[in-house]
């Protein structure tokens, strides 16, 4: 019996930790971040362009017949990183992705290459481009506090 009430208490106080040990330590390789709400599929696609301009992002696209949305692109604090985030908006549910890319030419005599968007995923050290496009893209989701979240990893 006493096994039995040990067990539980560990598995209950698990379970009301885990929403903060969850954003405060998402799994590698995480490239998606589900954001669970109770508000309609209209409440949400308004409520993310307000949290968009409220932190400073500009919005390049919206889509209100695929209820998608798309940042401006944004740099990074502490590196020479651009970053946009892209939102898919349903009932009760914000799919949030975003694509990063490092600012850097490389000159080849007359032929200038440019760097690419890549997905935003969850790898890497901390301080790399990887980790801090991460970083940001999970600073945003925070904003959505009375929010659950699920993370989308890669395969």
């Amino acid at each position: 019996m006493k096994n039995l009430i040990i067990i539980c208490f560990i598995f209950f106080s698990s379970h009301s930790f885990g929403q903060s040990n969850l954003l405060d330590n998402p799994p590698k390789k995480a490239w998606k971040i589900i954001i669970k709400n109770n508000k309609t599929i209209e409440e949400n696609f308004l409520l993310i362009g307000k949290k968009l301009i409220d932190n400073d992002f500009s919005i390049e696209k919206k889509d209100k017949d695929f209820f998608t949305i798309q940042s401006s692109p944004k740099n990074l604090e502490k590196l020479d990183v651009s970053y946009y985030l892209s939102f898919v908006v349903k009932d009760s549910t914000i799919i949030l992705t975003g694509m990063s890319k490092m600012n850097i030419n490389i000159n080849f005599g007359a032929v200038t290459t440019e760097s690419s968007y890549d997905k935003i995923i969850n790898k890497g050290m901390n301080g790399s481009p990887n980790k801090e496009s991460f970083n940001a893209m999970l600073k945003f989701a925070k904003l959505f506090s009375e929010s659950d979240y699920e993370f989308i990893t890669e395969k």
